[in-house]
């Protein structure tokens, strides 16, 4: 019975962790939409890459929807990331929070469905994440949600199928990358960072730096296979630590932050590092944090008392909302009308009023202050609070507000109490039915995306797609990419002259591989050239693209000329093992007229 106890125990969430989990995915959500915004009009419109006339006739699947198909104008699609933004937002303060998150999965698998020749496998597991996430209980702390409910139930840890689902899902993300990654340069030779950090298109600084010293390089990968080798072996099998397990998992945790920190620092791959790193946090365990919490209260940190005017419906949310986001339970929240001196000192100095352990009262922004220094999370903040500019303004701000306490009563009128959600056993067992269905499918669907054990399993192949799902961990596996590659578009105007269209070099002669690298905005556009380096396709896509945009804008480098013709070609270089580089070829050409009047004149041959 004790094996069994611990193993719960050891597949359980903290809501402590899960609030924080919360948080950090709602900034996910945010920074992927704040991320994509510079290329709204690039990536979704009908002016942008891809048209929805061309999407639906050439690159539609059967199980894929996006609401963004709905409309192709930019001012659509503002809109339509605009209330993505606020799901997340929502996330991050924990309001109506399983709304929130069943939003963001939509919206998210809406966006990555509209275009998915930009995403990455970063995108993969925020996809997954958030659909899983909707079965935690994501608003039990650190949120609006649970600071407006009434006589707030006990947050015991949440043991439940889909929390078992949560775990095989990490666990796959790096054992089935491990499985991939069979090849001599991950398992013997150990140059697996070798090659990778001689990807020009993926390289950092750092990378590049440390791309000559073959001993780190070696190291880095050793510890990268062995990481994803024992990481998830640990993660799952942690409970037999015994006592300690809790001790183990916790610097699992922090091992695997650091390490996706060390990609992020050596590779250009986008969100891709945060969104692991965010997942990880959901695994700190209940031990870890009830020490944390020891550790500020034997500093004081929870003998404070906050007093507010009963009179005031606004008061009483904000300092509730406040306590739940900076302070422990345990610190009070009472009205003052209750202790005929605080009242007094309210009415005096037309304040709420925080009392700290010494009994010393503070009011307006000071007491705000007051609140930060008795905060866990809250006193680094003191750094740029307790400053006189900020005190000022805080003071100023707490006055406008305290002035106008009806008018901020009607702001905040959609933050209504509510009452604690019953348990009922029979729709618990049918989620705890489909929590075992989903872990039975993201197994199988894993199973099947290693080659050679052979598996097929349509059933839930079609399962995961239909949910979004799918997922191939084969990141650098089996081995790294040894190429190079980068574009050119040398391009002639309507004046005759030539151009390269990506650098605004007239010498259209040149090689431009640095140029070329140095020119990519984002992960977005890199993940781009990185499928149309292999589609002739991709490549008509981007030239006709290209036409709209340069002649629509009217060239920002010539000006009083439009594009009539160009050719895109795509060049790779193969990194030897000597560290040197071999001969440069041509792997993908496209060429592309802008004007049919152009192409008949160009082609003669076919209008005959």
């Amino acid at each position: 019975m004790q094996i069994l106890e611990l193993i719960k125990r050891t597949f359980s969430f903290d809501h402590r962790s899960i609030g924080l989990y919360r948080i950090l995915i709602g900034l996910l959500v945010v920074a992927d939409v704040i991320y994509r915004w510079e290329d709204l009009g690039s990536f979704y419109t009908d002016m942008g890459l891809i048209p929805r006339a061309t999407f639906v006739s050439e690159m539609s699947m059967p199980w894929s929807f996006s609401l963004h198909l709905a409309n192709g104008s930019y001012g659509f699609i503002v809109g339509m990331f605009m209330l993505h933004l606020l799901f997340g937002l929502m996330l991050v303060f924990g309001y109506k929070s399983r709304w929130a998150i069943v939003g963001a999965y939509l919206m998210t698998v809406s966006v990555h469905n509209r275009n998915w020749l930009v995403n990455n496998g970063g995108d993969d597991v925020l996809r997954s994440i958030l659909f899983l996430s909707m079965f935690l209980p994501l608003g039990r702390t650190f949120s609006i949600d649970s600071a407006l409910t009434k006589d707030n139930q006990e947050k015991k840890p949440v043991f439940s199928f889909w929390g078992l689902a949560f775990f095989f899902q990490v666990f796959a993300i790096y054992f089935v990358s491990y499985i991939l990654k069979d090849s001599d340069v991950w398992r013997s030779d150990y140059t697996a960072f070798f090659y990778s950090s001689r990807l020009d298109i993926f390289a950092t600084p750092l990378g590049i730096w440390l791309r000559d010293f073959e001993f780190i390089g070696k190291l880095i990968t050793v510890i990268s296979i062995y990481l994803e080798w024992l990481g998830p072996l640990i993660l799952i099998f942690s409970f037999l630590f015994g006592k300690r397990w809790w001790v183990v998992r916790t610097m699992l945790v922090f091992l695997f932050i650091g390490f996706h920190f060390g990609i992020f620092l050596t590779m250009n791959i986008g969100l891709f590092t945060f969104i692991c790193e965010v997942l990880w946090c959901l695994f700190l365990p209940a031990p870890f944090w009830d020490r944390l919490s020891q550790k500020f209260r034997t500093l004081g940190h929870d003998r404070l008392k906050i007093y507010y005017d009963a009179d005031c419906g606004f008061c009483q949310k904000g300092v509730r909302i406040l306590r739940e986001f900076f302070l422990f339970d345990s610190v009070d929240v009472l009205p003052a009308q209750g202790n005929k001196s605080i009242h007094g000192d309210m009415e005096k100095h037309h304040s709420w009023v925080v009392v700290n352990g010494m009994e010393k009262r503070f009011f307006h922004f000071s007491a705000f202050l007051e609140l930060l220094r008795h905060s866990p999370i809250g006193w680094p903040l003191l750094l740029v609070f307790d400053t006189k500019p900020f005190r000022w303004a805080g003071d100023k701000l707490y006055y406008w507000v305290s002035h106008h306490r009806p008018l901020m009563g009607r702001v905040t009128q959609f933050l209504t109490y509510r009452e604690p959600l019953k348990e009922v056993e029979t729709l618990k067992w049918l989620s705890e039915a489909a929590g075992a269905f989903m872990l039975t499918t993201l197994v199988m669907w894993n199973l099947t995306t290693i080659k050679k054990y052979n598996v097929q399993a349509p059933f839930f192949q079609d399962v995961t797609r239909w949910l979004h799902l799918y997922q191939e961990w084969n990141m650098f596996a089996p081995y790294p990419k040894r190429d190079n590659i980068w574009v050119e578009i040398p391009a002639v105007l309507s004046n005759g002259s030539e151009i390269e269209l990506l650098t605004g070099d007239r010498d259209i002669f040149s090689i431009k591989d640095q140029a070329f690298y140095n020119y990519i905005p984002n992960e977005h556009w890199r993940k781009f050239y990185l499928n149309m380096s292999d589609r002739t396709d991709y490549a008509r896509y981007y030239g006709a693209y290209l036409c709209r945009q340069w002649n629509k804008s009217n060239v920002r480098l010539v000006q009083g000329t439009t594009l009539r013709k160009f050719e895109i070609i795509v060049f790779s270089q193969t990194n030897l093992s000597d560290g040197e580089k071999g001969g440069i070829s041509r792997k993908l050409s496209w060429k592309h007229w802008c004007f049919d009047e152009d192409y008949r004149k160009d082609n003669p041959d076919k209008f005959k």
